[in-house]
């Protein structure tokens, strides 16, 4: 792998999730605001590798493997710790963390280049924001001194309306994979159709 500026921000990014998801499960109040930084410097990673790429011409396979995989250690890390805090159901995260699991697989053993899908990304920006409301909320929470304010805040964060965000960003994973997984099939089919034309 080419060592360049893109790929030291996604290697960043890999190196940032671990250490995000043990302060966010820290119990100290100080540690978890630094662990909600340090989320943002790594979604900042993901925007800067892709416009450093693009901007100097250095748009590199490993990097494109990588880039999508730093993407799930973050959001993943983020996932499971919301799970232990009980702020999303487990089975979703299960999903979710399967899904990544089988794409990765994929990847790996595709033949071809992989190339990340505009859907793929939608959902990615998505479960971003998601995660980026719920720190926010962690975030004020902790800072607030008036106790109906937290009290509000967690009943916010533990609402029906977390559940069913969830839910619908499930579901959405999911899709991604089968459209992945459609596309993979269609592409078979197409070259196979080639080679028979061709004999």
């Amino acid at each position: 792998m080419k060592i360049n500026l893109p790929n030291i921000l996604t290697i960043i990014r890999l190196v940032l999730a671990p250490v995000f998801y043990y302060l966010l499960l820290s119990e100290d109040i100080y540690l978890q605001q630094i662990s909600i930084v340090l989320f943002l410097i790594a979604s900042g990673t993901d925007y800067y590798d892709g416009y450093f790429a693009r901007k100097y011409g250095i748009v590199t396979s490993a990097g494109k493997f990588l880039d999508p995989l730093a993407d799930k250690f973050l959001t993943i890390a983020a996932f499971i710790a919301f799970a232990v805090m009980n702020l999303v159901p487990l089975w979703m995260v299960i999903i979710i963390i399967l899904r990544d699991l089988v794409a990765t697989f994929l990847r790996i053993y595709k033949e071809e280049e992989f190339q990340t899908s505009y859907f793929a990304k939608i959902k990615t920006s998505l479960q971003m924001i998601f995660i980026a409301f719920i720190l926010l909320a962690i975030f004020i929470k902790n800072i607030v001194t008036n106790i109906q304010t937290k009290q509000t805040l967690n009943n916010i964060l533990t609402s029906h309306f977390i559940y069913y965000l969830m839910f619908i960003l499930t579901f959405i994973t999911l899709l991604t994979l089968i459209e992945y997984i459609r596309s993979i099939f269609i592409k078979k089919n197409v070259l196979g159709k080639e080679e028979n034309e061709k004999v």
